[in-house]
C-alpha cells in the first residue's frame, strides 16, 4: 500500500480514491500520520482515552473547528484521529473496543473467582433502594 501526504491515507490501487489521485504517493514511514478513524464526539473521547492510556501518540482534528463547535453544539463535530503509520495496527487493534461489540468470554475463559457473581448481587442490591 502507499501513501497519500495529502489526505494522510492508505492508498490501495496506487491513487488516492479521497483526492482523487491530486495528493503525492508514495511509500509510508514509520512516522507518517495515517488516518485511524473518522467518530463522533462520544466515541472521540472514549477513542482518545484508550491511546492515552497506553501511551499512543496521535493527532486528533476536529472537522468543524472549535468556534463552530461551540456554537452549533459538540454533537454535530466529527473528530479524524491520526497515528503514526508504524503504530497503525497496534491502534486499530486498541480502536476496536470503541467499535467493535464488548468482547464475549467464551466458557472456560470466565474468570473462575466468583467476581462476575459479586458484581452481579451487587447490582441487585443497588436497585433495592431506589423507590421505583
Amino acid at each position: 500500500m502507499l501513501y497519500c501526504e495529502k489526505c494522510r491515507m492508505m492508498a490501495e490501487n496506487g491513487r488516492c480514491d479521497n483526492c482523487k489521485g491530486k495528493g503525492l504517493i508514495r511509500e509510508p514511514v514509520d512516522n507518517d500520520p495515517v488516518l485511524l478513524a473518522k467518530v463522533d464526539q462520544v466515541s472521540a473521547a472514549m477513542l482518545e482515552g484508550i491511546l492515552q492510556d497506553e501511551h499512543m501518540p496521535f493527532l486528533k482534528e476536529g472537522r468543524m473547528g472549535a468556534g463552530l463547535t461551540t456554537w452549533a453544539g459538540g454533537m454535530l463535530e466529527e473528530y479524524s484521529f491520526y497515528v503514526p503509520y508504524g503504530m497503525l495496527t497496534q491502534a486499530a487493534e486498541l480502536a476496536k473496543v470503541v467499535f467493535d461489540d464488548a468482547p464475549v468470554f467464551e466458557e472456560e475463559e470466565q474468570p473462575q473467582d466468583g467476581s462476575v457473581e459479586a458484581l452481579e448481587e451487587m447490582i441487585e442490591m443497588e436497585g433495592e433502594d431506589e423507590p421505583f
